[in-house]
């Protein structure tokens, strides 16, 4: 009977957080999480892959007036060092995908032809293997 009654009471805090503190109309902000796996190629070196995350931030994610903040993460411990993770806050769901718009803007701009954009991405994704994305939620401080 105890063993019910936790579980009834797990889910109603499940379903009480999913319907609240987890929606889209709650505050706080929203974050994009890119991983990435990098591997620094034969034609390639670690300080032109980090000119091109410069040029990428310089004429995009600085001027894109929907991102808050970005965090650029390395993995830093561990056999696999191939990590690279990008967080990107955001204000709302809605800057998210008005961010993604704002960011289509901003790579024609920076790179005025398709043969530079083109070029831009080829050595770019030189360096890049796989990589995931997930959104999340900011919750509520429950300190306060």
């Amino acid at each position: 009977m105890k063993r019910i009654n936790q579980v009834i009471i797990a889910i109603a805090l499940f379903c009480l957080l999913s319907g609240s503190a987890f929606s889209q109309d709650n505050e706080g902000h929203y974050f994009t999480v890119t991983t990435w796996k990098i591997e620094i190629p034969q034609d390639g070196s670690r300080a032109e892959f980090n000119e091109l995350m410069k040029e990428w931030y310089q004429k995009i994610t600085s001027k894109n007036d929907k991102v808050i903040s970005e965090r650029i993460l390395r993995h830093a411990s561990g056999n696999d060092q191939r990590d690279l993770v990008i967080i990107t806050e955001y204000a709302s769901w809605n800057d998210i995908d008005a961010a993604q718009d704002k960011q289509g803007e901003l790579v024609k701009t920076a790179w005025g032809n398709e043969e530079g954009r083109k070029a831009y991405f080829k050595k770019f994704n030189k360096y890049s293997l796989t990589h995931s994305d997930e959104i999340f939620q900011e919750v509520p401080s429950w300190r306060k």
